[in-house]
């Protein structure tokens, strides 16, 4: 058996760790039980149908990784996260869900968990996952990324936002638009990047345009 260095937030231990697999629909969850024992890394997996039963472990015996189903039958995938981070605040979270409503995606990402994959993924999405927030980072799928940029698409700039599109259309270089906001470049470049996937654009002309005819920036006619 393999030896895995966990590391989330403040701990790390060189263990075998634990999983515990929270999904309603019995079949699934041992599916799952199933796939992640090619892994060869945890020592005890477990899987419960229920959040109150998962809960009941925990209090027992804290597990290193958890992978949750957002909907389940006595509270959501969303507020079992709360309540066991509470318990077991060392742990790593992994949602693995098939939802992917814009109201559940935003709740998701405020969960701060450590990956989010979606179900209609390939499986090694999930092993993929797993593999990260063992060695002590995050992981988001690739659908589950897509779903956010969409879901960004239907957003309004915010106010920081729509003042950094008026320079950039006045012509202003990341660095004088950094200047002028007495913040770094870097943080110009995040916003850049987020206008360009709200307004659906990939190069500044586009991101002009698409700025005047949605309303963001006013043409002055002679």
């Amino acid at each position: 058996m393999n030896t895995y260095t966990l590391k989330n937030n403040t701990t790390e231990q060189t263990a075998h760790p634990t999983l515990l697999i929270i999904e309603d629909h019995e079949i699934v969850a041992l599916g799952l039980k199933t796939l992640v024992a090619t892994m060869t890394a945890f020592t005890t997996v477990d899987c419960v149908t229920t959040a109150r039963k998962a809960m009941e472990l925990t209090v027992s015996h804290p597990y290193d990784v958890y992978i949750i189903d957002v909907e389940l039958p006595d509270m959501t995938g969303i507020e079992l996260v709360k309540s066991l981070k509470t318990l077991s605040p060392d742990s790593a979270f992994i949602f693995h869900t098939i939802h992917d409503e814009v109201w559940t995606l935003r709740q998701m990402i405020n969960s701060d968990v450590n990956a989010i994959v979606m179900k209609t993924e390939d499986t090694t999405e999930l092993l993929t996952a797993i593999s990260c927030v063992l060695e002590g980072n995050n992981y988001f799928s690739p659908h589950f990324r897509e779903c956010c940029e969409q879901m960004e698409r239907y957003q309004p700039l915010s106010d920081r936002e729509r003042e950094i599109l008026k320079l950039i259309a006045e012509g202003l270089m990341t660095k004088d638009i950094a200047d002028r906001l007495f913040v770094s470049p870097n943080t110009i470049e995040f916003h850049r990047k987020r206008i360009m996937r709200k307004l659906g654009v990939t190069n500044m002309a586009q991101l002009v345009k698409e700025g005047i005819a949605k309303g963001y920036i006013k043409v002055k006619h002679s």
